[in-house]
């Protein structure tokens, strides 16, 4: 019999130490729920932390002020504001303007297809213009309703160049696609290249 213990047992107990006291707790799994609405917005919300960094000094100052009212730092505040408007599925900015000149670029899907357990997505365009992301959207309906719902991929759009985004979906079936960009300021384009992949 030990006195201090770590782990679970038989799936039912976990042994922990928590400030220098262990302690015996009812084994719980972590929920992770995975609704349309909860991948659609994690994955703008991905895309907008890691598009921080890029974002010229200007661009990140710019958000002072927004910051300086909720009392955060700038890229809380780019955050907030983003996700805010992505709630209302309206596309992010760049900058808190929002300005709305900017035409983003023509990219839009060219094909879908299964390759093993994930999708790839191909990916063209003519022109790149103002471009800063492309939303891929993902149903197992057709006609695919553009929304944050049904959201599955947000990336950089960095290139009109043919080129292939990979999905691995949570089921092998049949799944319908649609696309979207956006601009640095925050305009959306219309929808295009609507694909299927069939398994």
């Amino acid at each position: 019999m030990s006195l201090a213990a770590s782990g679970t047992l038989a799936d039912a107990i976990t042994f922990a130490t928590w400030k220098g006291r262990p302690y015996v707790r009812e084994r719980v799994l972590p929920s992770n729920p995975k609704s349309g609405s909860q991948v659609g917005r994690r994955s703008m919300f991905k895309f907008l932390s890691q598009a921080w960094d890029a974002l010229a000094g200007a661009a990140q100052a710019s958000w002072q002020t927004l910051a300086d009212e909720i009392v955060a730092s700038t890229f809380n505040a780019y955050l907030k504001q983003n996700m805010e408007y992505w709630h209302n599925f309206l596309p992010p900015s760049q900058g808190p303007a929002r300005a709305g000149l900017d035409s983003p670029s023509d990219n839009a899907l060219t094909a879908a297809a299964w390759e093993e357990n994930r999708i790839k997505l191909s990916v063209a365009g003519t022109v790149l213009n103002e471009a800063w992301g492309i939303i891929i959207f993902g149903s197992l309906a057709t006609p695919v309703l553009e929304s944050v719902g049904l959201a599955i991929i947000v990336d950089p759009d960095t290139t009109f160049a043919a080129h292939d985004i990979f999905w691995t979906p949570p089921e092998v079936n049949t799944w319908y696609f649609d696309s979207m960009t956006f601009s640095l300021d925050g305009v959306l384009s219309a929808a295009g290249g609507e694909q299927s992949a069939v398994p």
